[in-house]
């Protein structure tokens, strides 16, 4: 059976195309999932890093707008989440094609400063401990000097994209957006629900147990979740 829309996946602050890969391995076929890399990670690691929200929207849009010829929806997990609201934003603006649905996950909304802007300007030690506290990030590669030194860089970097970005108010798109976050990450029930200011079509906001990372704790349920509702579109 022949895919019935593509869903392209962005990376939180430090992620890079494998991060989606137990999401790759349990959806149902009709969707297609495409995880998004900038340069500077994973499969791209020898190219220059983009920094900053701008540049990485920017590179972003102009990815994936070679492929708006299909349905699409936009999937993405914190920082990723910020990146996914960017890109359709854009996409309303310069009148392309807008995805049939927003998923955003493990944020709060553009509008609010996140708790933990500034945890890119941590000391090392400092850091490794809040990395530990978000989740998401093994512990074996924590305590591996040499893993640190090439993935720390990369999440300041992206850790830095977020805190230094300052929202511009835009027109509400016509796209449903679905919220999701973990029962016990810092962005609360309330913040997520403001997410609605966004969209002029259908929203509506989801918890699942755990923190920052919840997403990896329910991957079979949150992948039927996003086919149910892309088969609905």
């Amino acid at each position: 059976m022949p895919d019935r829309c593509t869903l392209f996946c962005i990376p939180f602050a430090g992620g890079n195309s494998y991060s989606y890969r137990s999401f790759e391995q349990r959806m149902n076929p009709v969707i297609k999932i495409v995880p998004l890399e900038p340069p500077g990670r994973g499969r791209r690691s020898q190219e220059s890093r983009i920094t900053g929200m701008a540049s990485m929207v920017d590179y972003l849009v102009a990815h994936i707008s070679l492929q708006l010829d299909r349905p699409f929806a936009l999937f993405g997990h914190s920082m990723g989440a910020l990146a996914a609201y960017l890109i359709t934003c854009t996409l309303a603006k310069e009148r392309l094609p807008l995805p049939s649905h927003l998923f955003i996950s493990g944020k709060g909304p553009p509008h609010l400063v996140s708790r933990d802007a500034h945890s890119h300007t941590l000391p090392l030690e400092d850091f490794k401990r809040k990395l530990a506290e978000l989740g998401g990030c093994p512990a074996a590669v924590l305590e591996d000097k040499e893993l640190m030194a090439y993935f720390a860089p990369i999440i300041r970097d992206d850790m830095c994209a977020v805190a230094e970005y300052r929202h511009v108010e835009a027109p509400k798109f016509d796209v449903p957006v679905t919220v999701m976050i973990g029962t016990s990450e810092s962005t609360t029930l309330a913040e997520a629900s403001e997410w609605n200011s966004v969209t002029s079509a259908d929203f509506r906001v989801l918890q699942f147990e755990g923190g920052h990372f919840f997403l990896f704790e329910h991957v079979e349920e949150i992948c039927s979740l996003l086919y149910t509702t892309l088969m609905r579109t």
